[in-house]
């Protein structure tokens, strides 16, 4: 039996999307620039030094030449060696004060990207990271900043000197012999002709490396993450086979660009010989003949010197452009994220919500994740304070999407949702999450040692109160068998850690932040029946006098909730107790026969 491998490639459409050059994106890099402009104004000074010292070297190679061996006059020809020697050394230490500063200036603007790229994160709505891989945002956050990098630190300023540079060979040259100079300049059509080509062959090509890099990253990440899933079911080649036909497109991607980019060098020096070749015969066949007018041996060598620094800044610019491709596709995604919009928003008359006694109400709630697919519909739910409250339901039913839409992970389309009678729309995010503690079906640890993660929440709390929580879920037996206690170190994701003890973690965790409203959102499916009968107790304690929304596919669980409400096609089809449910025969009763009663045989 064949199996196709399904695989996201680069589009074209895709690679072309934006334009070649993009005024915005430039202004947005030079702004980034903004509060670095004192090392701005350094590098620039220090880039006339450099220019200058580098325009003087042919001169005083001329001057040499016909007033030092030419006449045979020793003490010309050493000052101006020691002038050249000069020279050589401005040039040298102020490029090096120039990479110094532009080099820091753009770390520091890297660092001031990827803290703003990462508060965007934090403040995007979940909708995003349903919809973007996580290694198309790791690379991003990596390789694309790295791209922004290569344009801030030489590109944008270090192209600027590179005009500087030809502008001033320009004016020296025609300042020395106006018909050498404009016998250089015949070649400049045909660099204008292969820069086109360059440019319009680069944009694409870079624009395909990017998307390609993304999709290697994406396929990293996601493979590395589910690696014990890949183990398991016995995907390791099919796997690898997968991965190859995505990096092979990554090569052929970088192969394209590669290609673009080692043709236009070679094309630039064959015009550099052919300006130095028409300078070697227009001004011997003219000294030759006796009509030099001034021209003479020193002029034409240092002509030919400034023809190789004449190509030289354009040979720059024209290799650097490429960089400026890369870091351009890379800025348009970084600012991608800047400028995303959460689907979730405090609302600018939003206020601070009060300390909340735990009255939540669903008042017609739809919701839907894909628009004209609702997920919910017409959901009405009231939960009084303190009580607790069951949902059950087959998968898919809804039962996550209605805690999630209570923290406000996402918004909902219809109807409101109310705490205390505050709409939930009109209080900050921050306030109203404050107030509520959530366990999820798969905590999720992070590095660190078991007391800050306990303490996640609440960084300020005190050594017994993390004690306190640990003991009241019964982490704290778990931790007398630990060689360090509360202070283990958590490996990545808790992977040192059994799936029970990874969840008491994140139970000890939920209760620290004593909200009014708990959820438990399938919190005890993880954990083993001993593990359950031991926690069962204490949870029953904690959750008195809060609000609680249970998701459970057991009945220990949901047994003792004040109501279970069961969720059908986003509906809410029965209510009650558990007695009252059972007593009706209807979908709870179903539920209880196929599934709810089974852990407890």
């Amino acid at each position: 039996m064949s199996q196709t491998l399904s695989v996201r490639r680069p589009q074209v459409g895709e690679a072309a999307a934006a334009p070649l050059y993009d005024p915005n994106i430039l202004r947005r890099l030079a702004g980034l620039l903004a509060p670095y402009k004192r090392d701005l104004l350094v590098s620039f000074v220090l880039t006339l030094l450099i220019s200058g010292s580098s325009l003087v070297q042919p001169y005083l190679v001329m001057l040499a030449i016909d007033e030092g061996i030419s006449r045979r006059d020793m003490t010309t020809l050493s000052l101006v060696c020691l002038a050249f020697l000069a020279a050589l050394l401005v040039n040298w230490r102020a490029s090096v004060g120039q990479t110094y500063v532009l080099s820091l200036a753009g770390q520091r603007v890297l660092f001031d990207v990827r803290v703003a790229l990462f508060d965007k994160l934090q403040a995007l709505s979940m909708r995003y990271f349903d919809k973007e891989p996580l290694g198309r945002i790791i690379s991003r956050m990596t390789s694309d900043v790295s791209a922004m990098n290569e344009v801030l630190t030489q590109g944008l300023v270090a192209s600027l000197a590179d005009l500087i540079m030809l502008l001033g060979i320009v004016a020296t040259m025609l300042s020395m012999s106006v018909k050498l100079s404009l016998l250089t300049f015949v070649v400049l059509p045909l660099m204008f002709i292969a820069a086109r080509w360059f440019t319009s062959a680069s944009r694409q090509a870079y624009r395909r490396v990017r998307l390609a890099i993304a999709e290697v990253n994406a396929s990293l990440a996601e493979g590395i993450v589910g690696m014990k899933i890949v183990q398991a079911f016995r995907r390791e080649e099919l796997n690898a086979l997968q991965f190859d036909e995505i990096n092979t497109a990554h090569l052929e991607a970088s192969r394209r660009a590669i290609l673009v980019s080692s043709t236009i060098q070679p094309a630039l020096d064959l015009f550099n010989a052919i300006g130095v070749g028409l300078i070697l015969w227009f001004g011997g066949q003219t000294i030759l003949s006796g009509q030099a007018e001034g021209l003479t041996v020193g002029v034409i060598a240092a002509f030919m010197l400034y023809v190789d620094r004449f190509f030289e800044p354009i040979r720059e610019l024209t290799g650097r452009y490429d960089t400026l491709q890369e870091a351009m596709a890379a800025s348009e995604r970084i600012f991608q994220i800047i400028d995303a919009v959460p689907d979730v928003r405090d609302a600018p008359d939003a206020i601070e919500l009060p300390p909340i006694e735990g009255h939540v109400r669903f008042d017609h709630v739809t919701f839907a994740y894909v628009p004209g697919k609702p997920v919910l519909r017409e959901v009405c739910i009231e939960a009084q304070p303190g009580e607790r409250i069951a949902l059950v339901g087959p998968t898919g039913a809804g039962k996550s999407t209605i805690v999630k839409l209570l923290c406000r992970f996402y918004e909902v389309q219809e109807g409101a949702i109310t705490i205390d009678g505050y709409d939930l729309r009109s209080v900050t995010q921050r306030s109203l999450r404050r107030q509520i503690g959530l366990v999820q079906q798969e905590p999720f640890l992070f590095s660190g040692t078991i007391r800050e993660n306990i303490a996640y929440g609440r960084p300020d709390a005190t050594d017994e109160e993390v004690a306190e929580a640990a003991r009241a879920v019964g982490l704290d037996s778990v931790l007398e068998t630990a060689a360090n206690g509360y202070d283990t170190l958590v490996e990545e994701r808790g992977g040192n850690l059994s799936m029970g003890q990874r969840q008491l973690v994140a139970l000890a965790r939920a209760l620290l932040s004593n909200p009014r409203i708990l959820i438990l959102d399938e919190a005890t499916s993880s954990i083993d029946t001993a593990t359950e009968a031991l926690i069962q107790a204490a949870l029953d304690r904690l959750m008195e006098g809060r609000t609680c929304f249970v998701i459970a596919h057991r009945l220990a669980t949901v047994r003792n909730a004040s109501r279970i409400l069961v969720v059908e096609r986003g509906q809410i089809v029965e209510q009650g107790t558990h007695e009252e449910l059972l007593a009706r025969q209807g979908a709870y009763h179903h539920l209880y026969q196929v599934g709810l009663a089974a852990p407890e045989d």
